[in-house]
């Protein structure tokens, strides 16, 4: 082993040696653990443990990989061995065992009761950065995460890509990020992509051309995972234009060509010699050598041409190597947060320790890079990240969850082998343009269709008998006698003697729950029957008509229905009217015994888990109402369709006036969607359904501020049950 990590394990050695008749497990299975096994002596490491759930029950380095309910068992302490910067997010998330746990400090963490609220970057903004860059001759900027930064949670999980990559190509062999590890602890500390890649060639005992074709995929996702930080690439181009000295310094192992191909794109040419890379120079920034370097080299003379007035500036997001490390050469510093940290100030910062999988990772990072795009997104705030518009309600909000449902759509009804995909009124509105759009970026072929439909043009057109029409109109209702035949049946009730003096007296013109324990069922059927030639013939132009456009859709049993939930109603009265036995698929739905649909008809669920049947700790189930503001169409409830297909529809209500606010909503979405296809669509990572139904718990609970502008479109209405509507966010 290279001698330069025998530090690391002199220091653990020296920090754990008291416990070394205990059973540890070792919290990460990246380098630092392969590192610490190799050379560490006379401890009984009985386990790793990973984020990625996926990873238990495999065995690296010698041992297994085990999960929170075993490691009590088997352990009597974990060791977080990772980067420091992930300690206390990794704790977060394994914090409830009742082992000790050690941050590979030597540090024991503890439970924190509660965080504080307060922002610790709300001081940092562009302007302070622009007027420090102005004043001084010489500017440097770190290049990852602070000029770009990755579409990405962690670094790692570029690896793990390659390793999906790989397994695409049949490649599952090599163990790309185990390999990579191995090959890291036999190069000197400032390595170079090419030394790395020679060396994994040689350890893993893989071809030339393959070990190159594998450096080309890296070189490549790396390119295409990086977003540019406009604020700093601003400050960039104005330092530029004042005429200041500007360098690019950068610990990472990646070829000059790499960060002047990037710059170039952005129209950004920094001359010969202002790129310095350690892996070039033999130095680093947080070994403070590259510091010692650039004083020694570059800034000496320049200060002391330029006397007491010098000033250089370095900007950074790494405490340690980009704010202190300068410092201790005179060096001027301004911070630019990374992602990640800005993650952790903001009032998001409980999801982090969720952030488990490749999945959640790619989800997050295409969230955080619109969010925290602009290192100064927290300035002047106490945290709470702020929704300013539709379109950023659509990406941030409804994004993950609607492109969570429509990949799980596409895998299970392609496992099911369903031919057709029936998107229903209104919700299905904008779930089929995106899912049409997610088909269109994924180069798959899926028949869908939008069909008119709604529960009360279902039920009534399902109406075969005086026991079907009561069963309709029992129903839960809240309104007067004369408002439930008009919204229901179409039929506008008279004041005549059709109906006794009794039940006109108890109920016309009185607002009242027509439920069970409402209106009587004696009174119900006294107005049926008295108007029940008009009920008929309403129903039967229904029915007749919406039989008629049903065939015409051409359904069967290799359909399925999609919709957000509940009951299925719509699914069962849609089979009765079809004579199809057409299963269904729903963002929630209620699979208990107490639901009959359920036991007669195969109704599948996205966001919740097997034992939970009726979906009560889904956070989406519990948040629906918003979602259901968002999916709708501009148009009012479908209460019948004619021959031609043209719907018949009540009056708007003021979701429908406010539909310009959904389209933009959507647009977020879709934008969404393209951007996570774009970057990690090749991939084929199986959704998170669990990890984006927390997410989304926590946007709607309090984790996001959400502008006046936005809020004011979000309306609850149920035409089927009342004419009541209310606002969602008040």
């Amino acid at each position: 082993m290279n001698n330069k990590y025998q530090i690391e394990i002199d220091e653990f050695t020296a920090r754990f040696g008291k416990y070394k008749d205990a059973r540890i497990i070792l919290y990460g299975i990246g380098r630092y653990t392969a590192t610490l096994l190799e050379g560490v002596k006379g401890f009984q490491f009985t386990g790793l443990m990973d984020k990625d759930p996926a990873n238990i029950g495999k065995t690296m380095f010698g041992l297994p990989i085990v999960g929170k309910d075993t490691v009590e068992q088997i352990a009597d302490m974990v060791v977080i061995n990772t980067s420091e910067t992930y300690w206390r997010v990794i704790y977060d998330r394994i914090q409830d065992i009742r082992i000790p746990v050690f941050f590979k400090n030597g540090e024991k963490a503890e439970r924190k009761e509660s965080i504080k609220a307060d922002n610790p970057l709300k001081d940092l903004s562009y302007n302070a950065l622009c007027l420090q860059a102005e004043a001084a001759e010489v500017i440097s900027f770190d290049f990852f995460d602070t000029l770009f930064m990755r579409s990405v949670c962690d670094p790692q999980d570029i690896f793990r890509l390659i390793q999906l990559k790989l397994k695409e190509k049949g490649r599952e062999d090599i163990l790309f990020t185990e390999l990579r590890d191995r090959a890291k602890k036999e190069l000197k500390k400032n390595y170079s992509l090419d030394e790395l890649y020679l060396q994994m060639e040689t350890i893993g005992r893989i071809s030339h051309p393959l070990a190159e074709e594998m450096k080309s995929i890296e070189l490549k996702l790396e390119k295409k995972l990086l977003v540019p930080r406009k604020e700093v690439i601003s400050c960039l181009r104005k330092t530029l234009a004042w005429g200041r000295d500007v360098y690019i310094i950068s610990d990472m192992y990646l070829p000059e060509g790499f960060y002047r191909d990037v710059l170039e794109e952005y129209g950004i040419m920094i001359p010969a010699g202002h790129i310095l890379l350690s892996h070039v120079l033999d130095a680093s920034k947080s070994a403070g050598t590259m510091w010692k370097y650039y004083f020694e080299v570059i800034l000496k003379d320049k200060r002391e041409a330029s006397g007491a007035a010098f000033v250089a500036l370095h900007v950074g997001d790494d405490h340690k190597a980009d704010v202190l490390g300068p410092v201790r050469y005179g060096i001027h510093t301004y911070h630019a947060p990374g992602a990640w940290e800005l993650l952790g100030a903001s009032s998001m910062r409980e999801i982090a320790s969720h952030i488990c999988r490749d999945f959640d990772s790619a989800v997050m990072g295409c969230v955080l890079r619109k969010i925290f795009q602009n290192p100064y997104a927290l300035e002047g705030s106490d945290g709470k990240i702020q929704i300013k518009n539709n379109q950023e309600m659509g990406y941030c909000v409804f994004g993950p969850v609607v492109l969570t449902f429509l990949l799980w759509l596409l895998h299970k009804s392609g496992e099911d082998e369903r031919k057709k995909l029936i998107f229903m009124s209104r919700d299905g509105y904008f779930l089929k343009e995106d899912f049409e759009y997610l088909c269109k970026l994924s180069g798959i072929q899926k028949e869908c269709c939008y069909l008119g439909i709604s529960r009360q043009l279902a039920m009534t057109a399902a109406i075969g008998s005086k026991e079907d029409l009561m069963e309709y109109l029992s129903m839960p209702y809240t309104g007067s006698m004369e408002e439930l035949f008009e919204d229901r049946l179409g039929v506008l009730l008279k004041k005549d003697s059709r109906v006794t003096d009794n039940a006109a007296g108890s109920t016309s013109g009185k607002e009242a729950s027509l439920s069970a324990g409402g209106c009587a069922e004696e009174c119900l059927l006294d107005y049926v029957e008295a108007y029940l030639p008009e009920i008929e013939k309403n129903v039967s132009g229904i029915r007749e008509d919406y039989l008629y456009y049903i065939k015409e859709m051409e359904l069967d049993d290799t359909c399925a229905v999609v919709d957000l939930g509940y009951y299925g109603n719509n699914q069962k009265y849609l089979n009765k009217l079809a004579g199809t036995q057409m299963s269904g698929y729903y963002f929630n739905v209620n699979l208990s015994e107490q639901n009959r649909n359920a036991q007669e008809q195969k109704m599948t669920a996205c966001f919740q888990k097997e034992e939970d049947r009726t979906g009560e700790k889904s956070q989406v189930l519990k948040r629906m109402i918003y979602l259901e503001s968002f999916l709708t169409a501009p148009y009012g409830m479908v209460k019948a369709v004619d021959k031609d297909g043209n719907f018949v529809c009540a009056p708007k209500k003021k979701n429908q006036e406010h539909f310009p606010d959904k389209a933009e909503i959507n647009q977020g979405v879709k934008q969404f969607i393209s951007d996570y296809m774009g970057l990690f669509g090749e991939f084929g990572m199986q959704p998170d359904r669990e990890f984006v139904d927390r997410y989304y718990g926590y946007c709607m609970d309090g984790a996001l501020a959400f502008a006046e502008s936005v809020k004011s479109s979000f309306y609850n209405d149920n035409g089927m049950m009342n004419r009541i509507e209310s606002m969602l966010f008040y």
